[in-house]
């Protein structure tokens, strides 16, 4: 009965989210609370599962608030439309060009392991440009999912502490063995990005010689900036403090972007109104993402509180027959995908990996191969989940809904991961 509703509830979240009927607040702060009731909980039970949710996205939550908050200042102002400015002289009128560059920035602010880190660091930065060139925005939240998620198959990335920490294995060995898989991984991506341009080209990205001849002459006059220049100078000085302290890891990024946010306001605004007018036209677009993120929280909750997670894992692996034996991990690793979009990357980690390990074993299946099965796709999936907050930091800064994301995405993020693992059977490191 538990895992049935899990698996309708979740088969509404993704049919309401994919045509967008409605918000996200209300399909994750209302359905999961109507599945618990009709499962037999009371009230105070589903309190409880939601306060256990709530504390599991807080530093997400108080990392949007002030993050938000800080790049929508810095917008506001004008350093953005500076330094986009200067770049667009060299960029060129050359979509691919941008999103290489945007998998460059990608895969450098990504050296820190944190995904919040890379959003905070990619989106902010590339998309202005990308509007610039008319680049629909889910194709920045698109680039850094492929760039980051390959990146992930480091030994410092949560991915693979999390997997080696179910397994025994130590995370440098693990890393030895799937390297090649890594660098695989990274190439292909790269290689997508010329489809995606092409997509993109034929939705409208770039721009006709006279829109880039007109642009080249805007470009040739000062941005518009709502500060003076030594305001300017600070912003863009402590931009660049907040970014290489977070990727070098000098503080946490909440505290970080608390503080950040505070000198920013009081340098640009002077007077307490001139403060408080700002804080409540920035607050705006923070709160709508913070509501969000509280909403998946109240999923979260639910899902792991009633038991669903575990029935809808333990459902999962019956429909393989143990009869398959060796091929079960490579065909399991072909689907991780998906199932990571279901139940989430923790629940594939601690859930799902444990039940894998304890079936393959008895066919010669070492835990070095299971867990490069497991971590590799699941570590390329980790922005096109529906359970965990991270990919919704991506979409709010980016301004997008998981629907128009998983439409966008979802299908050439399996394809590298497929693709991946095909690989990783070629070369020996995944049994076929």
């Amino acid at each position: 009965m538990t895992t049935a509703v899990g698996f309708i509830m979740l088969a509404i979240i993704v049919i309401l989210l994919l045509t967008n009927k409605t918000s996200i607040i209300p399909v994750f702060g209302i359905i999961p609370i109507v599945a618990a009731l009709i499962l037999g909980y009371g009230l105070k039970d589903i309190q409880g599962f939601m306060n256990n949710g709530f504390s599991s996205v807080l530093n997400t939550v108080v990392l949007f608030s002030f993050a938000v908050m800080f790049f929508s200042l810095l917008s506001d102002v004008g350093m953005f439309d500076v330094i986009v400015n200067r770049v667009m002289k060299y960029l060129g009128n050359n979509v691919l060009v941008v999103l290489y560059i945007a998998c460059f920035v990608t895969v450098i602010s990504h050296l820190d392991g944190s995904g919040a880190t890379t959003a905070l660091v990619t989106i902010p930065t590339m998309l202005p440009i990308f509007k610039k060139m008319k680049i629909r925005p889910v194709c920045i939240v698109f680039v850094m999912s492929i760039m980051s998620g390959a990146m992930n198959i480091t030994p410092w990335c949560a991915s693979m502490l999390r997997v080696t920490s179910v397994t025994g294995l130590d995370a440098q060995v693990l890393w030895r063995y799937l390297a090649p898989i890594q660098g695989f991984a990274i190439i292909v991506g790269l290689l997508l990005m010329i489809p995606v341009a092409m997509l993109e080209k034929r939705n409208g990205a770039g721009m006709t010689d006279a829109e880039f001849m007109e642009l080249k002459m805007s470009l040739s006059k000062p941005a518009q900036v709502k500060v003076s220049r030594p305001v300017l100078i600070f912003d863009m000085l402590l931009t660049l403090l907040m970014i290489v302290g977070l990727l070098l890891g000098w503080f946490g990024t909440a505290i970080g972007f608390i503080v950040a946010f505070g000198l920013a306001l009081v340098a640009n605004f002077r007077t307490v109104k001139e403060q408080g007018a700002a804080i409540k036209q920035y607050g705006g677009p923070a709160i709508n993402m913070v509501m969000t993120i509280l909403a998946i929280g109240v999923l979260v909750g639910v899902m792991n509180g009633t038991g669903m997670i575990e029935g809808m894992t333990n459902a999962i692996l019956s429909i393989l027959p143990e009869s398959l034996g060796r091929h079960l991990c490579f065909l399991v690793s072909l689907f991780v995908v998906p199932i990571n979009t279901i139940i989430g990357s923790d629940n594939v980690y601690f859930a799902l990996t444990p039940i894998m390990q304890s079936l393959v074993s008895t066919y010669g299946v070492t835990d070095l191969a299971l867990a490069t099965a497991i971590v590799v796709p699941c570590a390329l999936a980790a922005n096109v989940t529906l359970i965990g907050p991270s990919p919704y930091l991506a979409l709010g800064l980016a301004d997008c809904t998981m629907g128009e994301h998983l439409k966008y995405s979802f299908k050439w993020i399996w394809l590298l991961a497929v693709l991946c693992t095909v690989f990783g059977g070629i070369i020996g490191k995944i049994p076929f």
